[in-house]
């Protein structure tokens, strides 16, 4: 589908923080589109990589920067974008040639307000990437959808959506929160509308390959989750850190023990950071 001009605008909003590594992936598969009136944000949480560069040198022409969290770069992208539909895509995410054209399709044909884009792993080459794959594989099949359970939640929403579901999220954690981002704007998108879908094999997502890589970045989303669980966000935080649902239906053995062994080896990191944060967020109120 080649843009027209009656083609509604798309904006591509990616975070990046020192994500030298994928950014340029990321880049590369929004630029190979079918769909061709898309416009691209890049919101840079003060990188000291290549990352900007990369970007610009992509001629991405918004590069955007946040001092804040995930969540708080994400509303940043929303904030400024133009077009009529968003998509908050990640800096290790590279969409498949039609992922666009086939949402902007079912937005306009379906009653539809925001897709979810089925993943699965760029590559399996190494021991923890087979484990994603096997994890993905039974998230895809089961397909649960819901905000409180499910791990497929939606990327691609209408902007008057998204931005009204921003506007219910409390500032304050505008300020830490990183990790649970998706599953914060997700529930509060689906308290406005249930007219969600799904994109099938939209996206490869490149995971981590080194149990460094895989220990940095959950280790980083357990710190950057501390405050969702308080208030608000309480019960949905409960119900989100356990095993995936589905586990040994449908056949699916080898991708259920995959899963189980994948979120134990998340969950060490993660535990770690969260209470890591919480012991220094103690300490600084002793010293108030």
């Amino acid at each position: 589908m080649k843009a027209k001009f009656d083609s509604p605008l798309v904006t591509v909003s990616i975070p990046t923080k020192n994500s030298a590594k994928t950014i340029g992936l990321s880049l590369a598969a929004v630029k190979r589109q079918t769909y061709t009136n898309i416009e691209i944000n890049i919101v840079d949480a003060e990188s000291h990589d290549e990352t900007v560069k990369i970007a610009k040198d992509a001629l991405v022409k918004d590069v955007l920067f946040c001092t804040g969290s995930l969540l708080k770069s994400r509303y940043i992208g929303v904030r400024e974008a133009r077009g009529d539909y968003v998509l908050l895509l990640d800096s290790d995410q590279i969409l498949q040639k039609t992922a666009v054209e086939d949402a902007v399709r079912i937005f306009t044909s379906d009653d539809v307000d925001m897709l979810a884009l089925e993943e699965t792993v760029y590559e399996e080459n190494s021991f923890l990437e087979t484990l994603f794959a096997l994890d993905r594989k039974l998230i895809n099949t089961v397909n649960n959808l819901s905000e409180f359970t499910g791990v497929i939640m939606p990327r691609f929403f209408k902007t008057s959506l998204i931005r009204a579901a921003y506007r219910n999220i409390p500032k304050s954690l505008f300020v830490k929160t990183g990790g649970p981002d998706h599953a914060i704007v997700y529930y509060e998108a689906k308290r406005l509308s249930h007219n969600v879908g799904v994109i099938k094999n939209a996206v490869k997502h490149k995971e981590p390959t080194t149990y460094s890589q895989f220990w940095k970045k959950y280790y980083h989303w357990g710190y950057t989750s501390l405050d969702a669980h308080y208030g608000k966000y309480k019960h949905l935080m409960s119900r989100k850190e356990r095993f995936r649902t589905g586990l040994f239906t449908k056949g699916l053995i080898l991708a259920s023990f995959g899963s189980i062994l994948l979120l134990i080896l998340k969950g060490v990191p993660f535990k770690i950071g969260y209470f890591t944060a919480a012991v220094q967020k103690s300490i600084k109120k002793l010293h108030n």
